[in-house]
């Protein structure tokens, strides 16, 4: 694996964490039970509040793992920028639970909307039919 492809697989994780990250936070709100950052890491794991963040941590862990390993090809990293382009709307196979959380969330925090849209330039853009 290049060191090109290295640094464009760890970007685009940076990018995943930052959004996953946002997301929790709008999530969890001013629920003050969830200040301690131990008491909201298991809140992640177990509350079903978080259940809908869990594909977008997984495709996180996978990018990582995979990004590891000496095998990790362009194709590798393509098709991880189209799993990552879904949460964002930009994929052919976009989660609607998902949609619709990520969208209150985008009102809840800005910097939801921030970290989408940096998460967003690393992406391909969505290829729109063309009217016949």
């Amino acid at each position: 694996m290049s060191n090109e492809l290295t640094m464009r697989a760890r970007t685009l994780s940076g990018a995943l964490q930052a959004f996953h990250k946002a997301l929790i936070s709008a999530e969890a709100g001013d629920d003050q039970r969830l200040a301690n950052p131990y008491t909201l890491l298991f809140a992640t794991i177990n509350d079903p509040r978080f259940a809908w963040l869990r594909p977008l941590g997984q495709l996180i862990v996978d990018l990582d793992e995979m990004a590891a390993d000496e095998a990790f090809t362009e194709t590798h990293m393509e098709a991880f920028k189209e799993r990552a382009a879904s949460f964002i709307g930009l994929g052919e196979n976009e989660d609607p639970h998902f949609r619709l959380n990520y969208l209150m969330a985008v009102q809840k925090l800005p910097d939801v909307g921030l970290s989408a849209g940096r998460l967003r330039k690393l992406l391909p853009a969505k290829v729109e039919p063309v009217a016949a």
